[in-house]
């Protein structure tokens, strides 16, 4: 009986030793290497819990299970810099240490806006704001953002604004306003085509060259719209004709509109150009045409029907090269920059001094 006990003591004691000299680390469902995520934080933004230092995966299964998540040492939060975090993860004395990084920074940067752009809507039709349109930031990645139209009146034509506005969680903030038209009646371009063709046959007779279709219809559109710095960007039929035959106003959306449509009816073969821009930033719409008869290789040009302040070719703005789009580039940088790549060279003879 005492040779029993003592035996059954010793395997008690082997037991507790090898509980307490055992491994004690704890398992993980994934591999601990790919268990963690690099987080960027601000100072004076929102503090990140040990737990958001997981994978999305990880930090489900902790919570399934009720695995501690914990700091090993907490962080600083407040100094500028690039540094290591160690995570420990806990359950019934088992742990498990990974190791993340974080990155701490000032940020002054208020988030981007983009998909943000001119509304257009016919009279009682409903208005949407918000397809297309998303927030993102430089530390928070994608924020939410909210969008003020409470001036838009849908049952009543007119001009209108909305603004776009997204907060960081640090409180940088940016706001994007622009204009909402609504408009009584849709634009086709038949009713376009009623107006422009006794307009068209009296700028040119028989006989007319590309080149001399193209001046004469850069000159019309050049006298007949009056600069004003809002125009609606949704439909080109809508803008020329608002331009031409019902405001005698516009951007340079309701210049280039009203050109390339007239350069459409008149069955000269162009291409559409917008400036490269940042969200926010003010654009630019130009065209290209070709002014080589059908059958021989093509020779472009840029048009732009625009009054541009400055003067210079630019200025006039009909037929001009590559050459000369740079010259004017350097008196105003950037004011047509675009991808040269999506388009073909325009020929290198000077044909507008």
């Amino acid at each position: 009986m005492k040779r029993t006990m003592g035996l059954t003591l010793l395997l008690c004691l082997l037991a507790l030793f090898l509980f307490c000299c055992g491994d004690r680390t704890l398992e993980l469902p994934t591999d601990s290497a790919a268990s963690t995520v690099d987080l960027r934080v601000a100072i004076n933004g929102e503090v990140p819990e040990a737990r958001d230092f997981l994978t999305d995966e990880l930090r489900a299964w902790c919570l399934e299970r009720e695995v501690h998540v914990y700091f090993e040492t907490t962080p600083d939060f407040t100094t500028p810099d690039e540094r290591e975090v160690i995570l420990v993860l806990s359950k019934n004395g088992r742990t498990r240490r990974l190791t993340a990084r974080m990155t701490v920074l000032q940020d002054t940067t208020p988030p981007t806006l983009t998909g943000v752009g001119a509304l257009s809507v016919r009279v009682g039709e409903g208005l949407i704001l918000r397809e297309g349109v998303s927030a993102t930031d430089n530390c928070f990645g994608t924020v939410e953002w909210t969008v003020d139209a409470s001036a838009v009146d849908t049952t009543r034509e007119g001009l209108y604004s909305a603004t776009y506005r997204a907060v960081d969680a640090v409180g940088n903030a940016t706001e994007q306003t622009v204009y909402v038209h609504v408009y009584a009646e849709d634009v086709t371009e038949a009713m376009l085509w009623e107006k422009l063709d006794p307009v068209m046959e009296e700028l040119w007779g028989e006989g007319a060259s590309i080149e001399q279709k193209c001046r004469a219809i850069h000159a019309y559109v050049q006298g007949a719209i009056a600069y004003f710095p809002i125009s609606d960007k949704t439909d080109p039929t809508r803008a020329a004709y608002q331009a031409l035959f019902v405001k005698g106003r516009g951007d340079c959306y309701s210049y280039f509109a009203s050109a390339m449509m007239m350069l459409r009816r008149a069955g000269i073969e162009y291409l559409e150009i917008e400036r490269t821009h940042a969200p926010g930033e003010e654009t630019h719409f130009w065209l290209m045409v070709n002014l080589a008869p059908r059958g021989e290789a093509a020779r472009w040009y840029h048009l732009d029907p625009t009054v541009v302040e400055g003067g210079g070719a630019a200025g006039r703005g009909c037929l001009f090269t590559d050459a000369q789009l740079d010259a004017y580039n350097r008196l105003d940088p950037g004011f047509y920059h675009y991808d040269r790549g999506a388009y073909p060279p325009t020929a290198t003879q000077i044909i507008t001094e």
